[in-house]
């Protein structure tokens, strides 16, 4: 072999070793729920003059919503308003649903992290946007 068909293979050779340290230093941790089949959990959610599932009325928390780490969440969100309503799960969704009046929408996540999460309106311009502010999502 000549020097410059070895210096090729040293540099491919570093090349690639360098590639796959990377590749592995660089890659996202795994999901700490890999390879777990949680349940699913489903939850209707009806937004109204009267808050989150009458929110309106509570006077704490509403509505508190308890679920396992690992498990499927899904939010059936209907806007029984006139008025254009959001939706939005802390951590999970922080954009989330806009749903503008009489329309409906589904929200999906696996509860992947531990710990209690705020669920709160995202459309800032509504007039009971303050009674939908109050959620939790508790997952354990």
């Amino acid at each position: 072999m000549r020097t410059s068909e070895i210096v090729i293979i040293a540099l491919v050779t570093a090349s690639l070793a360098v590639g796959g340290v990377f590749a592995v230093v660089l890659s996202p941790p795994p999901s700490p729920c890999s390879g777990i089949t949680g349940a699913i959990r489903s939850f209707t959610i009806i937004v109204d003059l009267n808050g989150y599932n009458e929110s309106r009325s509570q006077p704490g928390n509403w509505p508190v919503i308890t679920v396992q780490r690992c498990d499927t969440v899904v939010f059936n969100v209907i806007n029984d308003d006139t008025q254009a309503h959001g939706f939005g799960v802390a951590s999970y969704s922080n954009a989330g649903l806009e749903l503008v009046g009489g329309d409906h929408q589904t929200l999906k996540f696996q509860a992947t992290k531990i710990g209690q999460f705020r669920i709160y309106c995202t459309y800032s311009v509504c007039t009971i946007h303050y009674s939908m502010n109050n959620g939790l999502l508790n997952v354990t």
